[in-house]
């Protein structure tokens, strides 16, 4: 569920749009650890503070490593799978005679450039000279439109971005989407609010943009004035903008237009060039997701200077190449992005994200090699078994529900009953033959990646929607619910501890994974979700009056989270957060009821380490998520994510459902309780 922009490769479109789908990123804990008494602080009311009921001793006694912004569940989990592919790479890189354009030699070579930071301090920045030379030399507005098409192939993202995307309204077919792009800051809302944390960001960020370009063989001044004309250029484009919170709003995204209709909205952009600069392919009618951004878009190319456009690229040709550079890049794009955004206080090792690009540009083949050496085949068994139980509890929730209409149950009914699984690994490997890997520089390589993944997204128009394409490699710690495609995806690396057991008691079980896979197939019918049918066409399939009880019982969570205060006065952004909440509180519940309907007729559970199974299912839940965070990463967290914080995941969800409140004695005089009004009834 998770959400994130689409900044780099067109392959990205999809996360945006189905923006918030996508649960969590985990790790590795030994089974006997299940339900940790060690974690707990017995001292905390649970009804006053769950998450530290829970987890309070484990948040005491683990600090932050200086490497990372958090430090929990997820983070370990991610490091120990991060490990298991480091083997691999290891392994393939051993094998010095693999033949030229073999998956081995791809694997090989785009590791060895990115572990080779001598080299990469030898080149410095003279791989990007031909790109640097091409912007030196625009001496027309055709020239640098030209220049922007060539940057987006290779993973860039000027002035916007775009690339292929299954039709909203006809899933069974392929559109272009045209989208808002082109910021250095990771998010609009850092240009144009006037708080001081953003200003003082604005100005670091002006500093550091000046430090860039000095780097790049500027002179101080030059630096500082070029530093400006980007913080100017960029200012424009997030002002027009939409804000995360707007960008939920999936209906709004979906402006289909004829290339003479796009001219007219942003007329000084010559976008039949720029289609013929990308390929030679007629897209027929594209979707524009954001209007008065691409409104400004045309107006902007007219007023701004070529002059300040040649800085401009530069410095999107240099941002976005910065982490694969020689070391002096590398190491002032850490202090801005990583030390002074995030509060991370050293570097990640290099094998670590050289592992994480790898990963991403050659995540289907090491996949491969990840299932065959570390996912045993009856973890994927057992999770067939699991999400059929789901499915029988969330159809036995909608069927009960009293506040929707029959109509619009039977088309819910329809939608879950159709919803697909992808468990594991795809039935079918992506082709990769056509990616060229070279051994000269890591900043090449990537590109070429990003450049593959580009053409290999265009290649799909005019073709039928592959539904049984994954948006996500084995290796991903993480799940995901796709609207598009009305399916659920569980990827072989979430199928370990603390997800899920080999060894553990169903109820814990069934709080960790069993809730997961809940949390997915809710978002189906999540504020986003709810707006495709069982083919993943935006078709609305609700009775006006069940829509507007949907929205007033989902109001409850906005209020309930808005609540919560992450960090002085800055509060959790219960809209931007909804999706997630939703997801939570139905996976929550629907996980206690497949739990409840795998016992019956059985011998009622004994209690385990004090603890009844009713209260083991919450508490693995509420387990996944210890954590600790710095105050940065926090504030960051709460403006650019859909997904709050831990802490409030566990001390909102829960306190929503009723069987918590008898598992755990929770009073009206307890800090969280939520009287029964306040606790929504939503599937």
């Amino acid at each position: 569920m998770n959400a994130e922009k689409f900044l780099r490769g067109a392959k990205q479109v999809v996360v945006l749009m189905i923006a918030a789908i996508l649960f969590f990123t985990g790790c590795t804990e030994k089974p006997d650890t299940a339900i940790n008494r060690d974690y707990m602080d017995l001292s905390v009311n649970p009804g006053d503070d769950f998450y530290r009921y829970a987890n309070g001793n484990w948040i005491k006694n683990n600090k932050i490593p200086d490497d990372r912004s958090s430090y929990g569940s997820f983070d370990i989990v991610r490091k120990e799978t991060d490990e298991n592919v480091r083997i691999l790479l290891e392994e393939v890189a051993k094998n010095t005679t693999a033949e030229k354009g073999s998956i081995a030699q791809k694997i090989r070579d785009f590791y060895f450039t990115g572990m080779d930071s001598v080299k990469a301090d030898e080149l410095g920045i003279s791989p990007l000279k031909a790109e640097l030379d091409l912007i030196q030399g625009i001496s027309t507005t055709e020239q640098f439109q030209d220049v922007i098409a060539r940057f987006h192939t290779f993973g860039l993202d000027p002035l916007f971005n775009g690339g292929i995307l299954p039709d909203l309204m006809d899933s069974k077919n392929y559109r272009f989407y045209l989208m808002q792009a082109g910021i250095g800051l990771p998010d609009r809302d850092y240009y144009t609010n006037d708080d001081d944390r953003s200003k003082e960001i604005r100005t670091e960020y002006v500093k550091h943009v000046a430090k860039m370009f000095e780097l790049a063989g500027a002179d101080a001044e030059t630096a500082q004035k070029n530093a400006e004309v980007v913080m100017n250029i960029e200012t424009r484009l997030a002002e027009k903008s939409k804000t995360n919170t707007e960008m939920r709003n999936i209906p709004a995204l979906y402006n289909k237009k004829s290339l003479v209709q796009l001219g007219e909205l942003a007329p000084g952009f010559d976008w039949i060039r720029y289609f013929k600069n990308i390929g030679d392919k007629d897209f027929g009618d594209v979707i524009v997701g954001m209007p008065i951004f691409f409104e400004e878009v045309g107006k902007i190319v007219k007023d701004v200077s070529l002059d300040d456009w040649k800085v401009y690229l530069t410095w999107n040709l240099v941002n976005r190449s910065a982490e694969y550079l020689s070391s002096d890049f590398v190491t002032q794009d850490f202090k801005f992005f990583e030390e002074h955004l995030s509060g991370n206080m050293k570097m990640r090792e290099r094998w670590e994200r050289v592992v994480g690009v790898t990963n991403s540009a050659l995540g289907e083949p090491l996949g491969e090699l990840y299932v065959q050496k570390f996912f045993p085949p009856e973890s994927k068994e057992k999770m067939v078994e699991l999400v059929a139980n789901l499915k029988k509890a969330l159809k036995i929730r909608i069927e009960n529900l009293e506040w929707m209409s029959d109509s619009t149950k039977q088309a819910a009914l329809e939608k879950l009953e159709l919803m697909g699984v992808k468990i594991g690994y795809p039935d079918k490997w992506e082709d990769f033959s056509k990616l060229e890997i070279e051994p000269d520089s890591y900043i090449m390589n990537f590109r070429r990646a990003n450049y593959f993944a580009f053409y290999k997204n265009l290649d799909k128009f005019g073709k039928p929607v592959d539904r049984e394409e994954w948006g996500m490699t084995p290796q991903t710690v993480n799940a995901g619910y796709n609207p598009l495609m009305n399916d659920i995806t569980f990827p072989a690396a979430i199928l370990q501890p603390p997800f899920f057991y080999a060894n553990a008691d169903d109820a814990v079980n069934y709080g960790a994974i069993g809730m997961a896979i809940g949390h997915e197939m809710t978002h189906g019918f999540d504020d986003q979700g709810r707006n495709f049918d069982k083919y993943g066409n935006m078709i609305d399939w609700w009775t006006q009056k069940d829509a507007e009880e949907f929205t007033k019982r989902t109001k409850l969570l906005v209020d309930q989270y808005s609540g919560f205060v992450a960090l002085n006065d800055v509060h959790v952004n219960g809209e931007l957060s909804l999706g997630e909440n939703i997801a939570d509180f139905g996976g929550l519940t629907v996980a206690l009821e497949a739990y409840k309907l795998s016992i019956e007729g059985k011998p009622a559970p004994k209690p385990i380490s004090g603890f009844t199974d009713i209260q083991r299912f919450f508490l693995s839940y509420a387990q996944l998520w210890k954590g600790n965070i710095r105050d940065k990463a926090l504030l960051r967290l709460v403006q650019e994510d859909v997904h709050p914080w831990g802490e409030y995941r566990v001390n909102g969800a829960m306190f929503n459902v009723p069987a918590f409140y008898e598992a755990f004695d929770i009073k009206p005089v307890n800090k969280l309780y939520r009287t029964a009004e306040q606790r929504p009834v939503i599937w």
